[in-house]
């Protein structure tokens, strides 16, 4: 599956998912602020000693969208070699992917009736499924590193609908 560089790697990158902060007032949206902290993370490659390189992210990003939908769940396991069925080991939300997923996935189908929802925000909250995560990681890492670039084997879902979503991995 992943090595431990490949693992390493990619965890780098969903760390910029957990740790982000949205202030209680802010101007700005909750992606647009997210992005920001998104794009810190992203500067750390390249200028870590050689350790992590976008040629190397890029190479990871491709095999992990090649790969099937188990090794999205486990990139917000409590532990990754977690025993399914995978989607009862997630991490907290406090502490995993799912509230930047949700911000993202609710703001690119502009779904919210206004600024950060939070209605639209708890409806889909416990509808998390990796494929928020695959779409959060395509929008805000892939384009922004590689744009214009397609990236094989992933296509972006056209509706928010999440009724297809398979939580039995």
């Amino acid at each position: 599956m992943f090595d431990s560089k490949k693992l390493e790697i990619i965890y780098w990158v969903i760390l910029a998912f957990r740790d982000y902060y949205v202030p209680g007032e802010c101007e700005e949206t909750p992606m647009g602020m997210m992005q920001e902290g998104i794009d810190d993370y992203l500067q750390g490659f390249d200028i870590q000693g050689g350790r992590f390189r976008i040629a190397d992210l890029k190479e990871v990003l491709l095999c992990a969208y090649q790969s099937d939908i188990e090794l999205w769940w486990r990139f917000n396991c409590c532990n990754f070699n977690a025993k399914p069925p995978l989607h009862e080991a997630q991490e907290e939300d406090d502490q995993g992917v799912q509230r930047a997923c949700v911000f993202f996935w609710v703001e690119y189908f502009g779904l919210g009736k206004e600024f950060m929802d939070r209605e639209k925000l708890a409806e889909y909250r416990d509808k998390y499924h990796p494929e928020m995560l695959k779409l959060l990681v395509k929008c805000c890492v892939w384009d922004v590193l590689f744009p214009g670039e397609t990236l094989p084997g992933y296509t972006v879902p056209t509706s928010a609908d999440t009724s297809s979503f398979d939580y039995t991995a």
